[in-house]
């Protein structure tokens, strides 16, 4: 047993060593949003990373997988077990065999800022698991069950785009662990709250440039509420009620693909961080152009309740 512990402690320091290193200016790697900046680690306890791996071609009459097409999807936790994102993360046409939205093939990683873990997360992972330090753990959880708004459809504009997401096992998102807390949701039908103007926070790991691939690291951008009556007209999008545009015209800045399902957060007047919006749609093309579409939180409360029991 004591050696045990000599060689995790080695490793641990080693780790540590490794960390600082890759901290140094000019070796860190700088990631923006469309227009915003590095989120820095815990700075967004509720942030989930939805990764869903699927079977796209298999061999020997079918048993063998020998392709894969990976999706990523941003989500928020809300208890200890649940994790709200879009619907359209589960809804990809390009898979002839609706096996996205299998359980199975998706996972949820939580309290982390990176989309891949490296050596070093690895390290102090083996580290936190023999010390029972949850603080240095690797949160990656197996989805157990995924819950699709019974109104959602992607072939009318992704109305109703909101998901639920129940986790195989707890996480610790009580007041006691900061690494992993649930973000405060709006009241229930409440479409006063975020005022027009008003600048709120989405998070995610989408392009970092229009048309460009996936971020390795989150990213946060301030983004105004839009006018709903504009953003008809721009989207030509119905049921506005539901949702919540935020963003600028023409200003490089916004969100894209990878972004769908991230939580979009306002404070609130006594300085709380409260999610309105899950992620739902931008402009295919020129994402930093135009200004996102999100799900209306506040909308889909009593939903929310009666499939969580919250």
């Amino acid at each position: 047993m004591y050696c045990r512990s000599l060689i995790v402690l080695c490793v641990v320091c080693m780790s540590v060593f490794v960390e600082t290193a890759r901290e140094e200016p000019g070796l860190a790697r700088a990631a923006r949003i469309i227009g915003g900046t590095t989120a820095n680690e815990g700075e967004w306890p509720w942030l989930v990373n939805l990764r869903g791996k699927i079977v796209t071609r298999t061999t020997f009459f079918g048993l063998i997988p020998t392709a894969h097409k990976h999706l990523f999807c941003g989500g928020s936790v809300i208890s200890d077990r649940w994790i709200l994102t879009a619907a359209h993360c589960f809804d990809d046409r390009q898979v002839k065999k609706k096996t996205h939205i299998y359980s199975r093939n998706w996972e949820a990683k939580m309290a982390s800022v990176n989309l891949r873990d490296g050596i070093v997360d690895r390290l102090r992972h083996l580290a936190g698991t023999i010390f029972n330090r949850r603080d240095w753990r690797t949160w990656e959880i197996d989805v157990e069950r995924i819950v699709i708004h019974p109104g959602y459809s992607g072939r009318n504009g992704w109305s109703h785009d909101i998901a639920l997401v129940k986790l195989k096992r707890s996480v610790p998102s009580g007041q006691d662990f900061s690494r992993i807390r649930r973000v405060k949701l709006p009241a229930t039908n409440d479409t006063s709250f975020p005022a027009i103007g008003s600048t709120c926070k989405m998070k995610g790991w989408g392009c970092t440039s229009g048309g460009g691939s996936i971020a390795e690291s989150a990213r946060s951008v301030d983004l105004p509420i839009f006018s709903p009556r504009r953003c008809r007209n721009i989207f030509a999008a119905t049921g506005m009620a539901n949702r919540i545009c935020a963003g600028y015209m023409y200003s490089g800045r916004g969100i894209c693909a990878g972004d769908s399902g991230g939580p979009l957060t306002c404070q609130n007047d006594i300085g709380e961080w409260v999610q309105v919006g899950v992620a739902s749609f931008a402009s295919r093309d020129t994402p930093g152009r135009y200004p996102a579409v999100f799900t209306r939180v506040s909308s889909y409360l009593e939903w929310i309740k009666r499939v969580t029991g919250l």
